[in-house]
């Protein structure tokens, strides 16, 4: 199942890269200018304008790339839709999650205790890094919320998760509470 971003996942992403409307270079050095919530590249000119929702754009246009990087392990680690979040922010700021993964060698445990090793540039430990890797951990961790479970169910439902003891072994395999999944399910069928 290939999953997107969640608005609270967009949300944080957006607070971790801030707004910019006008073009800038965040050190002189870099080839290129930043605009909107963190777009680089040749596309961005010197003086260059743009609005809010045009930066939004830009934003989704950007985690395309992230959003297919974690999706392909997704089939491996069934992710909730926090740790999907949270690794789509970390694949968008570090590039992707093959390195992290060990590419889908590691365990959820393990992921998640070595995003919290990511705070470097350079060599140097980044404030603003471990702020950021600190968050993408607690949300990684954080279990999923009811309205996840709305949609897990609907899933279970369509045959998604298998059946039987396949079904609770890979719902529980991937953070959710199965007992909690099967009472969403029991309620959404008798509508």
């Amino acid at each position: 199942m290939l999953r997107n971003i969640s608005a609270k996942g967009l949300d944080m992403i957006k607070s971790f890269e801030g707004l910019r409307l006008k073009a800038y270079k965040a050190v002189p050095t870099e080839k290129f200018y930043t605009i909107g919530y963190g777009h680089y590249g040749s596309d961005v000119k010197k003086d260059m304008v743009i609005s809010k929702d045009r930066a939004e754009v830009l934003l989704r246009q950007d985690l395309e790339s992230a959003i297919r990087n974690v999706n392909t392990y997704n089939s491996k680690y069934n992710f909730n839709q926090n740790e999907f979040d949270a690794l789509v922010s970390f694949a968008f700021n570090v590039g992707s999650i093959h390195q992290l993964t060990a590419l889908g060698t590691r365990s959820k445990k393990t992921i998640a205790n070595k995003i919290l090793q990511y705070t470097k540039s350079g060599g140097k430990v980044i404030k603003g890094l471990v702020t950021r890797r600190q968050k993408e951990h607690d949300l990684f961790v954080t279990p999923a919320s009811t309205l996840d479970y709305e949609e897990i169910a609907k899933e279970v439902i369509a045959g998604k998760w298998g059946n039987g003891a396949q079904r609770k072994q890979s719902l529980t395999k991937a953070g959710y509470d199965y007992t909690l999944v099967q009472q969403v399910v029991n309620k959404l069928v008798k509508k």
